[in-house]
């Protein structure tokens, strides 16, 4: 995918500004509209993307990029490539799980692909960005072993928040193992 774009602001977006790989200080997204829909079209089949108005796509684009890089932050492989880079990516010295180095001048796929998965659940209502009112503190915890299960009792009710696999699954080969902080 890759590409650059920007849009037409209006009153109550900011400026769309796709990082092409070299740095941008004004980036604010990892994926272009045009990118999106392509992987909407042939990865998701969302009909809810489609749908979508361009300044829709383009905010939630910006706020998927935003949760990303709030996210995964100090836990990303490598360095960025310019202290006035705008965004955690591009990055130099990143190596995937197989040891090939990434190209420091394109964004990974699986970086973009990740955008696109976060856009749509924007696009969907969910409020990435949003903050956590009640903590949720476990009160007590059992798990079985045979046949398998688990049950958690949490005080003030289930904490808020949501856990996104296919989200985890797309960077994992992008952040580093383990409590290893990568600063950059």
């Amino acid at each position: 995918m890759g590409g650059s774009g920007t849009g037409t602001p209006t009153s109550s977006s900011p400026v769309f500004v796709v990082e092409d790989g070299t740095g941008l200080s004004t980036a604010n997204s990892y994926l272009s509209v045009a990118d999106a829909d392509t992987y909407h079209a042939n990865i998701t089949r969302s009909t809810n993307w489609s749908s979508a108005t361009q300044t829709e796509k383009e905010n939630a684009l910006i706020v998927a990029t935003q949760y990303l890089d709030i996210r995964f932050q100090g836990r990303w492989r490598g360095y960025r490539n310019t202290r006035s880079q705008a965004l955690s990516w591009p990055r130099y010295s990143v190596e995937d799980d197989d040891g090939y180095v990434l190209d420091a001048t394109a964004l990974p796929q699986k970086l973009q692909d990740a955008c696109a998965e976060m856009a749509l659940r924007v696009v969907l209502g969910d409020d990435l960005l949003g903050t956590v009112t009640e903590t949720g503190e476990v009160v007590s915890e059992s798990v079985s072993v045979g046949p398998i299960s688990e049950s958690k009792t949490y005080a003030g009710g289930k904490p808020y928040g949501y856990e996104y696999p296919k989200l985890d699954a797309l960077v994992r080969g992008l952040i580093a193992a383990g409590d290893t902080i990568i600063r950059g």
